[in-house]
Parts: structure tokens; C-alpha cells; sequence
């Protein structure tokens, strides 16, 4: 399917009956195609997921974006007009889609709809898809074992004194274990976190020989950051507990 190259602009509930969040599927002149999400409820809009099948004769997984503010490398969404969560009431944000630029062709769709979404409401209401819902809470669940993952690797440092190669690689190592094709997206979140660790402890400056390693200051600094993620994955809404509990 091309892409005309006029707007054209595609309505669709997000499977709720009062339209909490819509979706507009927008094909501009000048820019990629792109999903516009509204926000259409009396809270703000502090999580949300979409996918979409890919085109007919496309051999590829469905395309699926996550935004939650309590996974930190997710408070931003969107690579081209990026905005921050949370989404307020009536407020809107655009994800460009990913296309196809054929030689000497218009640009071809790698998805088409349905649009299928799913959100989370800062007062802990959810809306949408089930299944999509419950993928975004089982990624807040990732999130939250990559981050205690994370408080106890540090934790062990500062008093194992090991080496920067060594708690690099380990972090490096972990990072690359959640880069596999088998694995669905919502269980990757971690990836960014351990990459984040291993290019941080990389930049730390070069310490008289002897020298504990990492620095106290930087383990006390980066542990007290990961307390404060882990504290937000916890008491986020819905209750991760119960929604384990309902399995």
C-alpha cells in the first residue's frame, strides 16, 4: 500500500465504548506517516501501548511502542516530536511510523491498521485491549527485575572491589541477554538500564592505584537512583502484587 501524499486521517476508538484514548492514523505530505493519540479522559495519561499488523505482504513482526512514566527511559515517546509524560487530559502526542523507500517509488506502509491500544490513567484506571494491557504491566514487572537486578550487582561491588573490565562486562553481558529475536518486546526493557550502568561505570575517571572500585560516591549515588525506581515500579497502578495474584 503507498502513502498518498496528501493527509488523510483515519479515526479509531481505542476499543473502549466511551473512546478514553483516540487514535488518528495520519499520513502527512511532509514527513512520515504517523499515530496521534488523544487523551479523552478526565485523568492524565501516564502509560500507553499500540501496535499494528504489518501490510499484507510483509514478513515482519507487528510494530508495537510502549510509553510508561514509571519506566524511566520511557518518559519521553515519539522520535520525532518527542513530549513528555504524562499526556494530560486533551492533550495529544505523535509516533512516526516506520516506511519503505523504494528506488525511485513513494514511500510504502511496513503497517496498516487496525491500530490496537491499551493505556494506564494516573488515578489507575486502565483502558483498552486486554491483552496489550496486560503486556504493559508485565513490562512494568521487567522493568522492576532489571532494576533490583541492578541494586544488588552495585551493592556487591562496593563491597567486592572488583574490577572496571569485569563489572562492565557483567552489565554488558546482561544488556546483550535481553537482545534476542524470541524475546517480546516488553521483556527488553532492561536492556537500556544495563547499558546505561555499563557506559557510566566506563566514564568514571581513572582513580589513584589502589582505589576502591566503583567509587563509594557513585555507588551510593547510582543506588540511591535505582531506589527511587524501584519505589515507583511498586506502587504504580494497577498493583503489580495483584496483578500477579490474579494469574
Amino acid at each position: 500500500m503507498k502513502f498518498a501524499l496528501v493527509s488523510a486521517v483515519i479515526m479509531v476508538c481505542a476499543l473502549v465504548a466511551d473512546c478514553q484514548i483516540s487514535v488518528d492514523l495520519n499520513h502527512p505530505a511532509n514527513r512520515s506517516p504517523e499515530i496521534e493519540i488523544r487523551n479523552r479522559s478526565a485523568a492524565a495519561l501516564v502509560a500507553v501501548a499500540v501496535t499494528m499488523p504489518p501490510v499484507a505482504d510483509q514478513d515482519r513482526p507487528p510494530y508495537v511502542i510502549f510509553a510508561d512514566i514509571a519506566v524511566p527511559s520511557d518518559r519521553l515517546v515519539g522520535e520525532l516530536r518527542s513530549v513528555a509524560l504524562p499526556i494530560q487530559p486533551g492533550a495529544s502526542f505523535a509516533i512516526p511510523l516506520p516506511v519503505r523507500f523504494p528506488r525511485g517509488a513513494s514511500p510504502e506502509a511496513l503497517y496498516e491498521p487496525p491500530i490496537t491500544t491499551a493505556g494506564v490513567f494516573a488515578d489507575g484506571v486502565t483502558t483498552g485491549d486486554p491483552d496489550l494491557l496486560a503486556r504493559l504491566i508485565a513490562r512494568r514487572a521487567s522493568a522492576l527485575q532489571a532494576v533490583e537486578m541492578a541494586i544488588s550487582i552495585l551493592s556487591d561491588a562496593g563491597s567486592h572491589n572488583p574490577s572496571r573490565e569485569r563489572l562492565v562486562a557483567d552489565f554488558q553481558r546482561m544488556a546483550d541477554s535481553l537482545n534476542h529475536w524470541y524475546l517480546p518486546p516488553e521483556q527488553q526493557v532492561g536492556r537500556s538500564l544495563y547499558q546505561s550502568l555499563a557506559g557510566k561505570l566506563r566514564n568514571v575517571p581513572d582513580l589513584p592505584y589502589g582505589s576502591a572500585f566503583p567509587p563509594t560516591g557513585f555507588v551510593e549515588q547510582e543506588l540511591a537512583a535505582l531506589n527511587l525506581q524501584r519505589i515507583a515500579l511498586l506502587e504504580s497502578e494497577p498493583s503489580l502484587a495483584q496483578a500477579v495474584a490474579r494469574k
